[in-house]
């Protein structure tokens, strides 16, 4: 039978390095506390134990009140004890090599947190049908990825309504609003201006009942000077200074009058200002003004407290806010959101 006792290896006693005393592991090269080398250092049961008066004792602590003469070289300390010719043919600290470092506990990443993958509150809102008398009609409700409105296709069909292409406009709810897009309509959709509304050549105006065009003059028609027929002025009214243009458009598809903005604001209503049209029971007595900005030649739009609106057709997309009002054929309807 093998003596299980006797088949196992006897602890290898630790090497006690000669500089510092310091305990070091059987076969190690260089002393883990103070980097002297080991070579040939016997183990420490070994080694001759040392005397209590050889022993490094600590250094006398300074009186609380001791001060240093500044006229006194610093003085090295002396070793607290002998140091064997090994330790003292050790190379200095800085070309030492460097001991072995433990392995440095492995940091394990934060686990990654979903964000919050609640459903966000779905848009809501509807669209109410305003009838002639200013009551509200019928309501159509605002949900779902798009809502298209047409005369023969959509999710909103105004079939009775001759003025409406057959795919007119969509509604798509898009970074938390509610935004109108035209289809390529015959008839463009109109939108009721809340403030002041810069205008761009090519506008489209929609007043009462008139549809008017804003149109910016070039400039080979700003000043054409004096008419001559066979060498003779022609006689006529003053010239004026034509800086844009309002075309009135008409149902037969062509314009009917023209009307050249010359002054810095011009009101157009039912009864007073620089254009009128008496005719339109839905014109309040002044309704809007184009005004332009000397400076820089600008033109605005301004509703001028009217009752039934001033609008604009639009040409991009547009975000919906409460309580606004579009025109789409000879249906009005306005925007009822969530407060």
């Amino acid at each position: 039978m093998v003596d299980i006792a006797s088949s196992q290896r006897a602890p290898v006693p630790p090497v006690e390095c000669a500089r510092c005393r310091g305990q070091c592991l059987a076969g190690t090269r260089f002393c883990k506390y103070c980097g002297a080398p080991l070579e040939g250092e016997r183990p420490a049961s070994e080694r001759p134990s040392r005397a209590a008066s050889e022993r490094p004792q600590p250094a006398p602590a300074l009186a609380p009140d001791a001060r240093r003469d500044p006229q006194r070289p610093p003085q090295t300390a002396e070793p607290a004890g002998p140091i064997s010719a090994e330790a003292s043919s050790a190379p200095p600290a800085s070309q030492r090599p460097l001991a072995p470092l433990r392995a440095s506990l492995s940091v394990r990443p934060p686990a990654w947190v979903p964000a919050d993958t609640q459903p966000t509150r779905a848009l809501e809102g509807r669209l109410i049908v305003i009838v002639e008398d200013g009551t509200e009609g019928k309501s159509f409700p605002l949900a779902g990825p798009q809502i298209d409105i047409g005369r023969t296709e959509g999710d909103i069909v105004l079939e009775d309504d001759q003025y409406v292409s057959p795919r007119h406009a969509r509604i798509i709810p898009q970074e938390g609003s509610w935004v109108l897009r035209d289809l390529g309509s015959v008839n463009r959709i109109y939108l009721r201006i809340r403030k002041t509304h810069p205008l761009r050549d090519g506008d489209l105006l929609l007043l009462g009942l008139e549809v008017l065009q804003f149109q910016t003059v070039n400039d080979g028609e700003r000043g054409l000077g004096h008419a001559i027929q066979h060498g003779t002025l022609l006689f006529g009214s003053p010239a004026i200074h034509r800086r844009a243009r309002l075309c009135q458009r008409t149902v037969e598809g062509v314009t009917r009058d023209v009307y050249h903005l010359y002054r810095d604001e011009t009101v157009i209503g039912r009864e007073t200002g620089d254009i009128v049209f008496t005719a339109d029971p839905f014109l309040s007595r002044r309704h809007a003004a184009i005004r332009r900005n000397p400076a820089t030649g600008e033109f605005t739009l301004s509703d001028l407290d009217s009752s039934n609106g001033t609008y604009v057709a639009i040409r991009e997309d547009v975000s919906l806010l409460d309580r606004d009002f579009v025109r789409i054929g000879q249906h009005l309807f306005r925007v009822d959101l969530p407060r």
